[in-house]
């Protein structure tokens, strides 16, 4: 897909879906009900109750759906696990993944863990006969979701468990996460990864600003990643102020297209 094309399909997707906070017990239920059909029904990896998929962590995360708007049914939803889970003799579910030392330099009070990212393949195919266009970029309203709840919470990182082809696909928007370590076995190969969140907005804002656009709703969220103009006259982007050296261990080019989105790719934990 080009650039062109890719512009054209986020303000279709913008037309066509709604992202919402679920701080209402029956949208959080819903939530709840989309992740059981995914983990549970689809993948079966996970053990629901009464129709609803939830743990531990529920009470520690805020969550989104998003919302199809000619049916005003959920196709998708994202949590983000807060920091206060680590006040509870808790970690973050990434933590029981990963060596310690990985951690080291991330300022943990301000991460928050993107989990439950799922797609539900029944919604994804309704989608899909209505508008290819908007069901190929679904990803992206969850990513809007996430970064709603990150700006309410005031985060500046995200931490992830991801299958390497949703990470492909979310680079191909220009979301590009950093290794955290090696891949690990969680329910298949899963690369645990951390994002900074104003960097990696302020090269979208140059690179993407439709995509950019999209996912700060106009620059309302994180309106410190809005390009800024040097004293002569050149964009500029925010440079990211953590390094990791553990990141080198697993790089992948950018992809130049942009993958249609078949099936369900979700985040691990």
């Amino acid at each position: 897909m080009n650039a062109s094309a890719l512009d054209t399909a986020v303000r279709t997707l913008k037309d066509e879906v709604t992202v919402e906070l679920a701080t209402t017990r029956s949208a959080l239920e819903e939530a709840q009900r989309l992740r059981f059909q995914v983990y549970c029904v689809e993948r079966d990896f996970l053990t629901g109750q009464s129709g609803t998929e939830y743990d531990e962590y529920d009470p520690f995360s805020t969550h989104v759906v998003v919302r199809w708007r000619q049916t005003e049914e959920v196709v998708g939803t994202v949590r983000l696990i807060l920091p206060e889970v680590r006040t509870t003799n808790e970690v973050f579910p990434i933590e029981h993944l990963c060596d310690p030392l990985l951690f080291n330099g991330l300022p943990m009070d301000t991460c928050g863990e993107v989990s439950r990212f799922a797609l539900a393949k029944r919604a994804t195919k309704q989608v899909r006969d209505v508008s290819p266009a908007a069901c190929s970029l679904l990803r992206l309203a969850l990513i809007q979701g996430a970064i709603l709840l990150s700006a309410n919470a005031g985060h500046t990182h995200w931490l992830a468990v991801m299958e390497p082809t949703l990470l492909r696909l979310l680079r191909a928007t220009g979301i590009e996460f950093d290794p955290l370590g090696p891949e690990v076995e969680y329910h298949g190969i899963r690369q645990p990864a951390v994002l900074e969140l104003v960097p990696m907005l302020s090269r979208l804002a140059i690179e993407r600003p439709v995509v950019w656009d999209f996912l700060t709703r106009s620059g309302t969220l994180y309106p410190a990643s809005r390009p800024r103009v040097s004293q002569f006259g050149q964009l500029s982007v925010r440079p990211a102020r953590t390094a990791l050296a553990t990141q080198a261990t697993y790089r992948v080019n950018p992809l130049r297209t942009l993958p249609e989105l078949e099936g369900t790719y979700s985040a691990a934990r």
